[in-house]
C-alpha cells in the first residue's frame, strides 16, 4: 500500500512538472497553447517562412515556439486618441490604432466615449521580437480599476502595424460576417476560400484561423494556425 502510494505522488509530480508551463503561459500570455505543439511542421519552411505574408508567418513562428525576448514598459497617457492643451497636441498611439477597427465597425463609438470618461490611462506594453517574431501587446488599466485589472488587450504586428488580436469587454465589439470581412481586407489576408462560422473563419489557402471566443464578460479575437 505504502508503495502504491508513493507511485501516486510521483505519478502527479511527474504531471506538475510537464503541465505548469503550459497553464502558467497560457494565465501570462492569453495564448491558445493548444495550438503551440499541433502545427505541421512539414507546412514549414527555412526560417518559417511559408507566405510573403509577415502577419501569417509571424503567426506560425509564434505558435511553434520559436524564441524570443520580451520588453516591458508603462506609459500614462491621456483618455483620447488626439487632445490640445495649450497649444500642444497630444497623441495616444495605442488608441489611434484602435481607432482603425472603428473604421471598419468591429468597435463602437461607445467605447471611445466610455474611455474619454477618464482623465488618464495607462498602457502597458510588451513587446515580443526574435526571428520571425515581431508584435507588441498592449493592456490598458483605467483609474476606477486601481490599474489592477486590464480593461482589455489587443496586439498588434509591428511591421504591418496591424491589430491581430483583441480582448474587449462584449458591450463594446460588434461581430457580424461582413464586419469580419471588413478585418480580414483590413489585415490584407483576402481569399476567396474563407469559411465563416459561429466561433471562428478559416481559410485553407492561408492556413489559418481567426478564432472568435467569449470569455466572461469578454469577447477574444485572435488568429491561429489552421491545418
Amino acid at each position: 500500500m505504502k508503495n502504491n502510494y508513493l507511485v501516486m505522488v510521483c505519478v502527479l509530480c511527474f504531471l506538475l512538472l510537464v503541465f505548469a508551463p503550459i497553464i502558467t503561459l497560457y494565465f501570462l500570455e492569453d495564448k491558445n497553447v493548444q495550438y503551440l505543439n499541433s502545427v505541421s511542421l512539414s507546412m514549414m519552411e527555412k526560417g518559417n517562412k511559408i507566405y510573403d505574408n509577415v502577419i501569417i508567418n509571424m503567426i506560425y513562428a509564434r505558435y511553434n515556439n520559436n524564441k524570443y525576448n520580451v520588453d516591458t514598459t508603462d506609459e500614462y497617457d491621456y483618455s483620447v486618441p488626439e487632445i490640445e492643451i495649450k497649444g500642444e497636441r497630444y497623441i495616444n498611439e495605442s488608441l489611434v490604432h484602435l481607432k482603425e477597427l472603428e473604421s471598419i465597425g468591429l468597435l463602437k463609438s461607445d467605447f471611445f466615449e466610455f474611455l474619454a470618461t477618464n482623465k488618464q490611462i495607462i498602457t502597458r506594453t510588451n513587446a515580443f521580437y526574435g526571428e520571425s517574431l515581431n508584435y507588441s501587446k498592449k493592456r490598458l488599466y483605467i483609474p476606477k480599476d486601481n490599474f489592477n485589472i486590464a480593461f482589455m488587450s489587443f496586439e498588434i504586428e509591428n511591421i504591418t502595424n496591424k491589430i491581430i488580436a483583441i480582448k474587449i469587454p462584449k458591450e463594446y465589439i460588434v461581430i457580424k460576417k461582413e464586419i469580419l470581412e471588413d478585418y480580414i481586407h483590413y489585415l490584407n489576408l483576402n481569399s476567396e476560400d474563407w469559411i465563416y462560422e459561429n466561433d471562428s473563419i478559416t481559410s485553407k489557402n492561408k492556413k489559418i484561423e481567426i478564432k472568435i471566443e467569449n470569455i466572461n464578460n469578454f469577447v477574444s479575437i485572435s488568429i491561429v494556425p489552421y491545418s
